[in-house]
């Protein structure tokens, strides 16, 4: 217990010696200039000196790091969890039936897990932290998942439960490393993630935990928000209570605790989460050695970005200084109420013959070589980070189909492979600590919905630590998701369907719901069809059974009616086909309309 209470004492300490390791490495400074580069605001204060100059932005950095985080995000992910030992109806039957009972809960276990982590995914808006944590790795270098239990979710009706498992991206400036030359974060003594928050409910916080009211008393709003770094948090709305809150994890005999601080007193007592793994998932967007944060893009490219800024500058500067030229005039013989830019007004000239009292200052004009180092810079800039025309879309695509495109962009970008790999790991990680807590904190039964395989929903009930003691494996599988990859997807359905390989009730059933939004509609007409079709057939044979004297001319006629009918419904198949063909066709070069508009 001494122990335990020993780390209310340290975490002060410990914050304070991490912010000054960080403030040592400059990423207190360096990571709000990236955002700020990042956010368009590329150019220093105005000064008195530099006030008529101009200021374009052209944001090379934007535009590379919102391709590169799209590229990475432009597959799907699918957690696949299965039991270390998958056995076979006969391997079940031959050992022992403890073990076999655990064999088949393995298997149970795998088959929900599978299936509730595309529920989870939905449920804690896993699609939008992604985006959020990449864009973190783009810009600083390190992306943060923090997972934590969110008692306010209540639900359920049938069987009423208590709380939910959360996620949120946590700003690298907010996360202190126990040792920051250790990459893995599993490896780590502690983790501390300081976070602003409102002083009436971090004192309600406390009150819940049974912190004494002279200790909550202790508790006072502050104004220290210097440490935040970025611009706009460090302004705060006036008369708002604040304070920074201190959250510690650390592991003590391979368990997970954690703890909550303010103004030095504690807010959350420490508590075993009952974890063997931190719920932190760390990235590093490009390696750094001995450290656990990660490059970005934007650390290398400021300085062309600046380039490029103060090119542009001077050329429009140039330009706006020779079409409007500084006027000079003898004020002797001028006046100057009579100088005006209208080209039907005369100006008075009172001076003596042969003396000059007007003239323009003729500006010096910008090197020619200007423009061409403007384009190159960009051109460089963009290829040396992996984002090139034929990677970015923005080519000359002629009438290169589909097919081509993906591969020129998969070509192009062959240089980003790493970091999809290291975003894959991070979600395998992800995918550990979702397991952990449904095996820890799902402890009561709770009714969820799941998808089957042929993508309908449907309830079962729920208890994780009915499989705290199994072992999974997980893999994560990685599928297309782009609109090239339906476009090929239709197209392989093309060539099945018009070879006759498939009917239309297949054509439709494989057809991604995106690109045909009403095919369950046409579905269900194609098989209403299909059922009539084939109760008019049965209805027919019953019919000759019925009639085993009938006449051979009479069933010449009656089969040659039903051939008929039966072309006829084939011709009208394959006229709907053509039309749902029309229609994806439209889609497509509708999908693909606006993006092109953009590059025009």
């Amino acid at each position: 217990m001494a122990d335990v209470l020993g780390e209310d004492t340290q975490i002060q300490k410990q914050y304070k010696e991490s912010l000054n390791y960080m403030r040592q490495m400059g990423y207190l400074d360096a990571w709000p200039l990236y955002e700020r580069f990042k956010a368009g605001d590329q150019w220093p204060k105005v000064t008195d000196r530099t006030r008529h100059l101009p200021r374009p932005v052209f944001n090379v950095i934007e535009y590379i790091q919102n391709h590169k985080v799209s590229s990475v995000m432009n597959e799907n992910v699918k957690m696949l969890f299965s039991p270390q030992e998958i056995l076979q109806d006969e391997d079940l039957e031959s050992i022992d039936q403890a073990l076999a009972q655990q064999a088949q809960l393995a298997q149970e276990a795998g088959e929900k897990f599978t299936r509730y982590s595309d529920t989870n995914w939905e449920l804690i808006d896993q699609s939008d932290l992604n985006e959020e944590f990449l864009e973190s790795g783009s810009n600083c270098g390190t992306g943060i998942f923090h997972y934590y239990w969110d008692n306010s979710v209540k639900g359920g009706i049938v069987k009423p439960w208590i709380g939910n498992m959360a996620g949120e991206v946590v700003d690298p400036l907010n996360v202190f490393f126990g040792n920051p030359q250790q990459r893995k974060v599993q490896r780590q003594p502690w983790i501390i993630i300081s976070s602003r928050e409102q002083l009436k409910e971090v004192r309600s916080l406390a009150r819940k935990d049974g912190v004494s009211n002279d200790k909550i008393q202790l508790i006072n709003a502050d104004k220290d928000v210097q440490v935040e770094g970025y611009d706009r948090a460090k302004v705060e709305v006036d008369g708002t209570e604040k304070v920074t809150v201190l959250t510690k994890y650390w592991k003590k005999d391979g368990k997970v605790f954690f703890m909550k601080e303010a103004s030095g007193q504690p807010v959350k007592k420490p508590t075993d989460t009952g974890f063997e793994l931190y719920p932190i998932v760390v990235m590093q967007w490009k390696r750094r050695k001995k450290s656990i944060h990660g490059g970005g893009d934007a650390e290398g490219i400021i300085p062309n970005q600046k380039a490029i800024n103060n090119l542009m500058a001077m050329q429009l500067l140039s330009v706006q200084l020779t079409g409007w030229p500084k006027m000079v005039y003898n004020p002797q013989y001028i006046n100057a109420k009579d100088l005006n830019n209208d080209p039907g007004q005369p100006i008075v000239d009172t001076s003596p013959p042969g003396q000059s009292v007007l003239k323009y200052l003729t500006p010096g004009s910008v090197s020619s070589l200007a423009s061409g180092l403007v384009e190159s810079f960009m051109d460089y800039t963009k290829q040396l980070s992996s984002a090139q025309d034929a990677a970015t879309g923005d080519m000359s695509k002629g009438e290169l189909n589909a097919t081509a495109i993906m591969l020129l962009q998969k070509a192009a970008g062959v240089p980003i492979e790493s970091i999809k790999k290291r975003f894959y790991r991070a979600m395998k990680d992800v995918g550990r600590i979702w397991e952990q807590f449904w095996k820890v904190k799902y402890n009561t039964t709770r009714i969820i919905n799941l998808k089957d395989d042929d993508g309908q929903d449907y309830s079962e009930e729920f208890n994780g630590s009915k499989y705290a003691d199994i072992t999974l494996d997980l893999k994560v599988d990685i599928g297309p998701a782009s609109t090239y990859s339906e476009e090929l997807a239709m197209a392989s359905l093309d060539r099945l369907f018009d070879k006759e390989e498939i009917d239309l009730e297949d054509y439709l059933e494989y057809a991604p719901n995106n690109v045909i939004p009403f095919k369950d509609r046409l579905l269900k007409k194609v098989r209403a069809a299909k059922e009539q079709q084939a109760a008019m057939e049965q209805q027919m044979q019953a019919m000759q059974q019925q009639m085993p004297q009938a006449d051979p001319a009479a069933e010449q006629q009656a089969q040659l009616e039903q051939q008929v009918a039966l072309k006829q419904q084939d011709h009208q198949n394959k006229l709907e086909i053509e039309q749902l063909k029309a229609n994806t066709a439209i889609q497509q070069a509708a999908m693909r309309q606006p993006a092109q508009t953009g590059r025009g």
